[in-house]
This record gives C-alpha cells, sequence and structure tokens, in this order.
C-alpha cells in the first residue's frame, strides 16, 4: 500500500507535526526495524542521510532562531511576499521536512494486504515509531550486535529532537504573527514604527512632490479615513504588504496627513502631521528672517549669510537631531531665498563638532536660551500680525 507523502506547504500541514518530534523508545524502534527486514547495508546507508541531514538541520535551526527574533518587529515583511507565512518557514526547513519523509517511508509498514481507498490521511506519520500497536522485543539490544543499529536508533532521536526545535520555532512564530494580528495594542505599535522609518527613508521623494510628479491617492489611505475601526484595520493588515508597497502607502499617508493641517508635501515629510503647530512657527521666523538678523549680531555673518552656528542653533529649534540632514537645511535656504543667503551643512556640522568642547550641561543652557529668544521673536510676530488684522 503506497502513503501520501507528499507535504503541502500549509499552515494545516505544519499543525498535523505537533508531536511528531517525540523520542522514539527502544521497543518501538526495534518493532519497526524487523517488521522491515533492515539489512546492515540499509544501517549504514541511512545512518549516512541522517548524519548529512542533520549538518543542513543544524544551519536551518539557526536560521530559524534568527528569523523568530526579528520576523514579526517590523509592520511590513519580504520574507513571504506572495506566500503564506507557514509555506515560507516551511521552506526553511526542506532539509528537516524531507528527511522526515524519508524516515516515515522506511519505517513504515511493508505488509502486504488488501490495498484501501485512502483519505488523506489525519496523521503523515504512518508508522509504528509513536503510535499504534507493537509487540516488544524479548532480547532488546543483544539481538543487534552490530553498532551500527544502535546509531542508527541514537541517530534517529537526534534528528527529532532537533527537527521538534525547529518546528516549535516556527510554530512561534505563526502563533505570535496571528496574536498581533488579533491584538491593535501590539499591532499599531508595529505601524507606527515602520510608518516613522519609512518616511524618513523616502525624503528623497520630496523632489518629486515638489516637482508634482507624485500622485499622493492610495486606497490603503482612503481605506484608513472611512474605517470604523483603524486599529483593527491596521491589526488585520499586519504583515500584507511588502516593504516598497509599505514606504510607498507611508509616504502617500504622510502627505495626505499634513495637507490636512496645512502642510506642504515638503513639510509633512519633514516634520509630520503632529508638528503642525510648530511648522506654523518655523514657517513666521523663516519669512521674517531680516527682521530677526537685525536684532541678533550672532545671526549675519561677514559674507553676508547667516552665520553656521546660527544655523546650526535655528535647526535644533527646528526639530533637527543633530544628524546630516540636508533636507531641513533645503528647507530653511528655500524659505528664505530673496531675504538672505544660508551657509552649506559643512559649516553647520564643522560648529556642530565644536559643542563636543562643552560639557552637556552649558550645551543645552546654549540652546534653551536660543530657543526661548526664538520663540518670543515668533510670539512677538504673530501678535502684531492680529493687532494689524484687527
Amino acid at each position: 500500500m503506497s502513503y501520501p507523502l507528499n507535504i503541502v506547504a500549509s499552515e494545516e500541514t505544519l499543525r498535523t507535526l505537533d508531536g511528531k518530534f517525540n523520542p522514539v523508545i527502544d521497543d518501538r524502534f526495534q518493532y519497526c526495524f524487523q517488521e522491515n527486514k533492515w539489512t546492515i547495508d540499509d544501517v549504514h546507508d541511512f545512518n549516512a542521510k541522517l548524519n548529512i541531514c542533520f549538518d543542513y538541520m543544524c544551519r536551518e535551526y539557526e536560521r530559524m532562531s534568527e528569523l523568530r527574533k526579528v520576523y514579526n518587529l517590523e509592520y511590513p515583511t519580504d520574507h513571504k511576499k506572495y506566500f503564506s507565512t507557514a509555506a515560507e518557514l516551511m521552506s526553511k526547513m526542506r532539509s528537516m521536512l524531507s528527511m522526515y519523509k524519508k524516515l516515515i517511508d522506511k519505517f513504515r509498514s511493508k505488509r502486504k494486504g488488501k490495498k484501501k481507498k485512502r483519505r488523506a490521511p489525519q496523521s503523515i506519520d504512518p508508522t509504528a515509531l509513536h503510535h499504534g500497536a507493537y509487540s516488544k522485543n524479548m532480547f532488546g539490544w543483544e539481538t543487534y550486535p552490530n553498532k551500527a543499529v544502535r546509531a542508527l536508533f541514537d541517530n534517529i532521536n537526534n534528528f527529532l529532537k532537533l527537527a521538534g526545535k525547529i518546528y516549535n520555532e516556527a510554530i512561534a512564530v505563526i502563533d505570535e504573527e496571528k496574536e498581533i494580528r488579533s491584538n491593535p495594542d501590539l499591532a499599531c505599535p508595529r505601524f507606527e514604527r515602520s510608518f516613522q522609518r519609512s518616511v524618513n527613508d523616502n525624503r528623497k521623494l520630496i523632489e518629486k512632490l515638489k516637482a508634482g510628479e507624485f500622485n499622493a491617492e492610495h486606497d490603503i489611505v482612503k481605506a484608513m479615513e472611512t474605517a470604523e475601526d483603524v486599529r483593527q484595520l491596521i491589526a488585520d493588515m499586519f504583515h500584507t504588504l511588502s516593504f516598497t508597497d509599505f514606504n510607498y502607502f507611508s509616504v502617500c499617508k504622510a502627505i495626505s496627513d499634513g495637507r490636512k493641517v496645512g502642510l506642504t508635501e515638503e513639510e509633512a515629510m519633514l516634520f509630520g502631521k503632529e508638528n503642525a503647530d510648530k511648522v506654523i512657527c518655523i514657517r513666521t521666523l523663516l519669512d521674517h528672517i531680516l527682521e530677526l538678523v537685525e536684532q541678533r549680531d550672532d545671526a549675519k555673518g561677514w559674507n553676508g549669510m547667516l552665520k553656521g552656528k546660527f544655523v546650526m542653533h535655528l535647526l535644533y529649534w527646528c526639530g533637527w537631531n543633530g544628524s546630516k540632514n540636508e533636507d531641513l537645511l533645503n528647507y530653511v535656504a528655500n524659505r528664505c531665498k530673496g531675504k538672505i543667503g544660508v551657509v552649506k551643512m559643512g559649516a553647520v556640522m564643522a560648529e556642530k563638532r565644536k559643542l563636543s568642547l562643552l560639557d552637556n550641561k552649558e550645551i543645552y543652557e546654549q540652546q534653551e536660551a536660543f530657543n526661548q529668544e526664538m520663540d518670543d521673536f515668533v510670539k512677538l510676530i504673530q501678535v502684531n500680525s492680529k493687532d494689524k488684522v484687527a
């Protein structure tokens, strides 16, 4: 009788392996060994295959363990593309699954009997290694004087132990993914982290946005705007988008969110909708930059441009994190265009390096003083503007 040993790559099939990697006891092994009338050549051949496979499986286990650590950290994933998570994981344990099929085939009963039409079995393990009736060997291992037989038994159990560890890692990944999909409190923080990282990584699209070459319409953005429960929608979509798709979506959403609070595409990408009030202050200051320069000796350099140190403090006031960010500097320079020139990023970074000569308290106090002066200047401009309107 032939047994269907093809393993379909699905979670349902993967779950049927639960409990199949328990150690084989001596008596069951000896029963199956005798039932299948192994020769010593068969033993040596299968031992060699097990040893080769075991080496491959060690690498599979390492890869699966590393994958488990990172697979569910990111909201999008490029791992599975158009396949299910189970299929993706099963493709990463091919050596283990292939050897398991060979083990089952080698130890299944060879007794001849009336052929029966078989349905898809509930278990893909049609052997007595773990289940079913068997008879004990009266003389135990003394029946097999060749040490290769005992080595086969040990190798099989070593294989099953490692296979179980690989299987458990895979199931843990799937179960965690399901938990995230069913829990917005787990899915939404991952969404936010991936969203912010995606926006930061796509700042180069700003140029296309400003040139009018980009359409911010996106089906998922529209779905989120009309969804009854946005958080549940986010949870439902966990691991359904590739990184490329998610990056495109993130740009569209950032722009759409920014437009709703009056931000330009460039401002939406640089600052985000949550900083809309700050953007208004930044606009106000930069639009009145000449008035500010007239009041400050530290602003205008000998070449008629804003000084590097002043620009450095100005960028920090705008929300700069201290890394080299040409896009933010370009925004400042473009907003000042026609009024006053702005130094390049090299001059700003040179001033930033000088901060290493100061202690942290002094750096903090300098920036806080600058921030307060900028805030006071903006408030005064805004008050005067309201008075003129009145």
